[in-house]
C-alpha cells in the first residue's frame, strides 16, 4: 500500500474507479426486473412445462375481470363494446355473450346468470393479447380504464397484481435508501472522529453499490424482491468494513505514524478481519446458489456481488480516498461523541460461576427458541406480495364478495376424447374445491363430432392434440385447502385424462412450496458448514467455528421464534434468505469480538481479555448492527409489499438479536471455553486473572 500511495498508482486507481463508476451507472439503466416468481422454478417443473406448452399451443394471453355496479343490463353491451375496441383486448365475455338478453332475467338459467350478474352487478372477463407479466399490459389496462369513462368499476386479475407490484417496487427502491442513508450518517457521526468521515465511508460504499447494481444487467434479469432490498442491505452489511479501516487508521495516527504509514499499517492489520467478515457473509449467500428454486440464486448472486464489491473498494480504493481526504478529515476533526479510549489494563478477578449461569441461560433460551420456531407456518406464493390496503386488494375483495374468488387453473391434456373430458368435468364438479368448469364438453353436445364444431369455438379449447380445460377453484388464498385442491385436481386428471399439466397461481404455489421445502435442509446445512469453514481458516482452531456458528444460529432461532409468538406468517423463501443473511452477515460481530479477545489473551488472563475486547469491539458491533437493523426496519415500515416488509422486519430484528447475543452471551462462552481456544503454553504464560478461570 505504501508503494501505491507514494507512487503514481494512486492516480491510476482513481482513473480506473471513475471509469468503473461511469460504466456502472450506464449499465443500471439496462437492468431488467422480473416479477414472475414461477420463472424461478426448475426447467423440469410441471408448472414451467405447462406454461411453455400453453404458450406454444394457444399463444400468449392473460385475463382480467371487471365488475360494474348499478349499471342496467341494457347498458352492459355498450360497455362491452367499448372494452372490446381497445387495442390489445382479444375478447370480452359477459352475460350478453352467454345468452340472449331479450329473454327476461327470470327465464335465464340461474347458474348461468349467477356467473355474470348478481344484485345489479355485471361481471366482464377480458382476455388480453399479452402475457401476465408483460409490461404491455400496463398500456392495455390504462386504455381499458379510459374506455370505462365515468362508469364506476372494480378490476382484478394477476395482470393487475403485477402492474401494482411493478409500481410499488419501483417507488420503494430509493424510498428505503432515503431512510437508511440518513440513519447510517447519524450513526457514523456518533462514532466517528471527523465530520467528514461519514461522507467518506458512504461515498466508498456508494461506489460499491453502483458497481453491484450495474453488473446486475449482465444477469439477464433480477427479481423485484432482490432489487427492492439489495442496495440498502449491501450498504448495511458492509458498512463495518470501512469502519474497521478508519478505526485502525486513527489508532495508528494516535501512535504518531505518518498518514501513509498509518494507512498502510491499518490496511494490513484489518485485512484479515475484513476478509473473514466478507467471506463469511458471502459463504452464507453462496448456499442459496444450490436451491432448485432459483430465486435463491438471484438473491444470492446479487448480494454476494455486493459484498465482494464493498470488500474490494474497501481494500483497494478506500485507502486511496483516505489519503486524498486526510486534509479534510483533520480540518473537521472532533472529539468522538462516543468515547472509545482504551483504559489502562488492570487485572480483574474472573467469576467462573457467574459465567456458567449465563451460559446455562443461553442454552435454555436457545432450546426454547428452537422449539418455538419449529412451530411456524410459512407462505410460498405471491399471496405475500399484495398490500392489504391497496386499491388493487380492495377491488379484488369487492368482486370476490359478489362473484366469489377468481382462481383459474388451466388443465392441458393430450389426446383427450369428448367422453373422457365430460367424465372428468362431472367428477370434479362435485368437489367443494371447484366452483365452475369452462370446457368444450360443457358448451357443445358430446355426441357431436368435434370436427363438425365451428372452428372459432374449437380453437378456444383444442389445439392439435392438446385440450384446454379451465377450472375455477373456490379458494384463492394460500392455505392448506389450496394445496389440497391442487392435489385433488392432480389425482383427478391422472385418473381420467392421464398425464396432464396444471397451470395457474394455485399449482405454481404448490410446486414452489414443494421445491423450496426440498431445498431447505441443503441450504441451511451448507450455510452453517461454509461459514464454519471460513471461521476455521481464520482462527485455525476447531473451537472457534463451533462456538461462533452455534451462537449465531441461536440468534437466528430467537428471531424466528418471535414469528411463532406473534402468530404471524412470512415467506418460506424469506426464512432461508434471512437465515443465510443473519448467519453470514452478523457472525462478523462474533469474529470481531473473538479476534480481539484472542489478541488480548496474549498478554492478559481471560476475564481481563474479555473486558478489553468488549471495550474495543462494542462500538463497532453496535454501529454495524444498528445500521443493518435500520435497513431492515426501513423495508419493514416503508414497503407496501408484505413479502419485502416481512423479510425486512426479520433482518432488522435479527441484526439486533445477533448483537445482543454476541455482547451478552459470547463473553461468558469464551471464558468457559478458553482452554479450547488458547494454546496451553499461552494460557500458562498469561498473567492476571487466569488463575480464577
Amino acid at each position: 500500500m505504501k508503494r501505491i500511495l507514494n507512487g503514481n498508482a494512486k492516480w491510476w486507481l482513481s482513473c480506473l474507479l471513475t471509469l468503473l463508476v461511469g460504466a456502472g451507472i450506464i449499465l443500471c439503466l439496462w437492468t431488467n426486473i422480473n416479477y414472475d416468481l414461477s420463472k424461478y422454478l426448475p426447467e423440469d417443473a410441471r408448472t414451467a412445462e405447462g406454461l411453455a406448452l400453453l404458450e406454444e399451443r394457444f399463444g400468449v394471453a392473460s385475463a382480467v375481470q371487471i365488475m360494474t355496479d348499478d349499471v342496467p343490463i341494457t347498458d352492459g353491451e355498450e360497455i362491452a363494446n367499448r372494452i372490446a375496441a381497445v387495442d390489445g383486448v382479444a375478447s370480452v365475455v359477459w352475460l350478453g355473450s352467454a345468452t340472449d338478453l331479450s329473454v327476461p332475467l327470470e327465464r335465464i338459467d340461474p347458474s348461468l346468470l349467477a356467473r355474470f350478474y348478481r344484485d345489479g352487478a355485471l361481471l366482464y372477463t377480458i382476455t388480453l393479447d399479452c402475457g401476465t407479466y408483460d409490461k404491455a399490459a400496463d398500456d392495455i389496462v390504462a386504455a381499458i380504464s379510459e374506455a370505462m369513462g365515468d362508469t364506476a368499476y372494480a378490476i382484478r386479475g394477476d395482470v393487475i397484481d403485477n402492474i401494482e407490484s411493478r409500481r410499488v417496487a419501483s417507488e420503494e427502491i430509493f424510498k428505503i435508501l432515503l431512510i437508511v442513508v440518513p440513519i447510517a450518517l447519524l450513526v457514523l457521526l456518533f462514532v466517528g472522529r471527523s465530520w467528514f468521515e461519514p461522507l467518506l465511508i458512504l461515498g466508498n460504499l456508494g461506489i460499491a453499490v453502483i458497481l453491484n447494481m450495474g453488473t446486475n444487467a449482465l444477469l439477464g434479469s433480477v427479481s423485484y424482491i432482490t432489487m427492492t432490498m439489495a442496495m440498502a442491505l449491501q450498504l448495511a452489511l458492509s458498512l463495518d468494513y470501512s469502519i474497521f479501516l478508519l478505526h485502525r487508521y486513527h489508532e495508528e495516527r494516535d501512535r504518531g505514524e505518518s498518514v501513509v504509514d498509518a494507512i498502510a499499517t491499518a490496511t494490513k492489520k484489518m485485512f484479515g478481519s475484513v476478509t473473514g467478515s466478507a467471506f463469511t457473509t458471502i459463504a452464507g449467500f453462496l448456499a442459496l446458489f444450490l436451491m432448485r428454486y432459483t430465486i435463491g440464486f438471484d438473491i444470492g448472486i446479487v448480494l454476494s456481488k455486493g459484498i465482494f464489491f464493498s470488500y474490494l473498494t474497501t481494500i483497494l480504493f478506500l485507502p486511496v480516498l483516505l489519503y486524498f481526504a486526510t486534509p479534510l478529515l483533520e480540518k473537521t476533526a472532533h472529539r468522538p461523541l462516543f468515547e472509545r479510549h482504551l483504559p489502562k489494563p488492570k487485572a480483574t478477578p474472573g467469576r467462573g460461576r457467574g459465567h456458567r449461569y449465563i451460559v446455562i441461560l443461553f442454552c435454555v433460551l436457545s432450546v426454547a427458541a428452537w422449539y418455538l420456531q419449529g412451530k411456524n407456518e410459512y407462505l410460498y406464493g405471491n399471496s405475500a406480495v399484495a398490500d392489504p390496503e391497496s386499491p388493487v386488494t380492495i377491488d379484488r375483495a369487492t368482486i370476490e364478495t359478489a362473484f366469489g374468488p377468481y382462481s383459474p387453473v388451466i388443465i392441458l391434456a393430450e389426446d383427450v376424447t369428448a367422453a373422457e373430458e365430460a367424465a372428468f368435468v362431472a367428477a370434479i364438479l362435485s368437489s367443494p374445491y371447484v366452483r365452475s368448469v369452462d370446457s368444450l364438453s360443457a358448451i357443445a353436445d358430446v355426441s357431436v363430432p368435434r370436427e363438425l364444431l365451428p372452428a372459432t369455438l374449437l380453437d378456444l379449447y383444442v389445439s392439435g392434440t392438446t385440450t384446454r380445460i379451465v377450472v375455477m377453484l373456490s379458494i384463492d388464498s394460500e392455505t392448506t385447502d389450496l394445496y389440497e385442491a391442487v392435489a385433488f385436481l392432480e389425482t383427478a386428471t391422472q385418473a381420467t385424462l392421464g398425464d396432464a399439466w396444471l397451470v395457474g397461481y394455485a399449482p405454481a404455489t404448490s410446486e414452489i412450496r414443494t421445491t423450496v421445502l426440498g431445498d431447505a435442509d441443503l441450504v441451511l446445512w451448507v450455510t452453517f458448514l461454509s461459514i464454519a469453514f471460513v471461521i476455521l481458516i481464520l482462527f485455525r482452531t476447531a473451537a472457534a467455528p463451533i462456538l461462533l456458528t452455534i451462537v449465531i444460529q441461536a440468534a437466528v432461532w430467537m428471531n424466528f421464534a418471535v414469528i411463532g409468538l406473534e402468530g404471524s406468517k412470512t415467506l418460506y423463501i424469506g426464512y432461508l434468505i434471512v437465515t443465510a443473511l443473519q448467519m453470514g452477515g452478523t457472525v462478523d460481530y462474533g469474529i470481531l469480538f473473538t479476534s480481539r479477545y484472542l489478541e488480548y489473551r496474549k498478554e492478559y488472563g481471560p476475564a481481563e481479555a474479555i473486558r478489553l475486547a468488549g471495550k474495543r469491539s462494542t462500538v463497532s458491533i453496535l454501529t454495524s448492527s444498528l445500521v443493518l437493523a435500520a435497513a431492515g426496519f426501513a423495508e419493514a415500515f416503508v414497503s407496501k409489499i408484505p413479502a419485502v416488509s416481512g423479510i425486512g422486519m426479520l433482518i432488522g430484528r435479527g441484526a439486533l438479536l445477533s448483537a445482543l447475543v454476541i455482547l451478552l452471551f459470547l463473553p461468558s462462552i469464551l471464558f468457559l471455553f478458553d482452554r479450547f481456544l488458547v494454546p496451553k503454553a499461552l494460557r500458562q504464560s498469561s498473567k492476571g486473572d487466569h488463575d480464577h478461570a
